[in-house]
């Protein structure tokens, strides 16, 4: 414990103020926070998966000169399985293998996407309102996997950008 003492002393009907003041619990609690700190600093987020929620047409706040038209790849994860397409094309649709979606038809078809354009790092991930969370982050890690780290995740809207005659929902 430390002290602290005024030179008072207590004499002459006067009351001392001296105290002591309780250090190790104030160090125990020094420690704590600096704990905390340390658990929460900027280096937990090594594993996180980078996702923009800009929908597809949407306008960003900046303006920016006009690009070259680029045709948006899209993947519909639907209730019934897979859509996968460039906008304004029909989609190349994967149902659904004894309940669960077809993993291996979906890395077959990125591969494929993937030889035609291998500058392509984006995609748009649309999952319909049914779908399991954890359906949807197995698709978003093999898309990740199959080199299109820059994808952003969409509502039904981007089923829009498939052919106009494909219902896309």
């Amino acid at each position: 414990m430390a002290g602290i003492s005024t030179g008072g002393g207590g004499h002459g009907g006067k009351k001392s103020v001296d105290s002591e003041i309780p250090l190790v619990p104030f160090i125990d609690l020094l420690l704590v926070c600096v704990m905390f700190l340390l658990v929460t600093a900027v280096w937990n987020q090594l594993a996180r998966i980078d996702a923009n929620q800009n929908a597809p047409g949407s306008e960003s706040l900046e303006e920016q000169p006009p690009e070259d038209p680029v045709l948006k790849l899209i993947l519909r994860v639907e209730a019934e399985g897979y859509a996968v397409g460039l906008e304004g094309n029909p989609p190349t649709r994967f149902a659904k293998k004894d309940a669960k979606y077809d993993i291996e038809a979906l890395r077959k078809e990125l591969e494929t996407q993937k030889k035609a354009d291998p500058s392509r790092t984006d995609i748009i991930i649309s999952p319909d309102d049914e779908v399991s969370y954890n359906d949807i982050i197995t698709t978003m890690d093999l898309v990740v996997g199959m080199g299109f780290p820059d994808l952003a995740l969409a509502d039904k809207q981007a089923a829009m950008y498939f052919d106009e005659g494909q219902e896309g929902a």
